[in-house]
């Protein structure tokens, strides 16, 4: 039964002093503010609030969670170009898809966002386009491209951990209908293509968020990395989660995950919501668009 809730905090651009601009072929000028972790580009003069302390106190999230996947990460910086609004980017030189709301590129090791003026929406969605940067670097150094739901999954869960107090998604696992949820047996199978309504997306994102956070407990993260080697050289998913977690498939997940389910709903919660869409969104699925690239602009590339 959906409800409507969803956090919405906005704060004003801070002027900041842009350590260079750069203009690209289609007009857009490019402010630079540098970071330890990444080169920010904004087209706007004034830069989102705090955006390289927010980015920073991010990037420790995303190493401590998936540098495992991308060691990279570590020692080059990532290329975040913000445009200024929706406008600008959806009209930018790139052309993406009206539903887009981010998009990464791991062979340039690059994201392109927009700014919507909520510091933590635009945080969220950067969270989201950087996990899949980091994690897409990790199979496309097999040219080859994640399952829908593992990467889906794996980003709405890093999207998650960027909220600083409760998010909607964790709150909105807490209250996973036993009717909505997909039996993992057709789940895995499932892409997003298929699914033609909003409510039936977000769902499948949830369910995507909650399989992967089930798989990647904390105690269980080599056992997750191994999960995500064996895939990417071809192993079926069946054998794959018996030979790492010792279950017979999707059919032998199910219980053991709606019991975990179960004792994440009876932690303590502050309310209820089930209008739970992702900060990045997108109503189409993504396309494995990684493997080209094109020059983006005199500094950036996109995917």
């Amino acid at each position: 039964m959906p409800h409507t809730m969803f956090l919405k905090v906005f704060l004003f651009f801070l002027l900041t002093g842009a350590s260079c601009a750069q203009e690209s072929s289609t007009g857009a000028v490019w402010h630079l503010k540098s970071s330890p972790h990444f080169q920010i580009y904004h087209e706007s003069s004034w830069s989102p609030a705090s955006i390289s302390l927010e980015l920073e106190r991010l990037y420790g999230k995303l190493r401590l969670n998936i540098s495992m996947f991308a060691p990279w990460m570590v020692q080059e910086k990532t290329r975040i170009y913000i445009y200024k609004n929706q406008d600008t980017y959806l009209n930018g030189e790139f052309t993406p898809p009206k539903w887009s709301k981010g998009l990464a590129y791991f062979n340039k090791k690059t994201i392109v966002v927009y700014d919507t003026g909520n510091i933590v929406t635009l945080r969220a969605v950067i969270a989201h386009e950087l996990t899949h940067l980091y994690f897409e670097s990790f199979y496309g150094e097999s040219m080859k491209y994640p399952p829908q739901w593992l990467n889906e999954g794996l980003a709405v869960m890093m999207e998650d951990l960027s909220y600083t107090e409760e998010s909607p998604w964790s709150l909105a696992l807490k209250y996973f209908s036993k009717e909505k949820i997909i039996p993992l047996e057709d789940f895995f199978k499932m892409k997003l293509e298929q699914l033609d309504s909003d409510e039936q997306i977000g769902y499948w994102y949830l369910e995507s968020f909650g399989a992967v956070s089930y798989l990647f407990q904390p105690h269980k993260r080599l056992q997750f990395k191994n999960f995500c080697s064996i895939l990417r050289k071809g192993e079926p998913l069946n054998s794959a989660l018996w030979k790492l977690y010792r279950l017979n498939g999707p059919a032998g997940m199910e219980a053991p995950w709606r019991y975990w389910l179960s004792a994440y709903s009876a932690k303590e919660t502050k309310g209820f919501s089930a209008d739970f869409p992702s900060a990045s969104f997108n109503f189409n699925a993504v396309e494995p668009s990684s493997f080209g690239f094109t020059n983006f602009g005199s500094g950036g590339n996109r995917r």
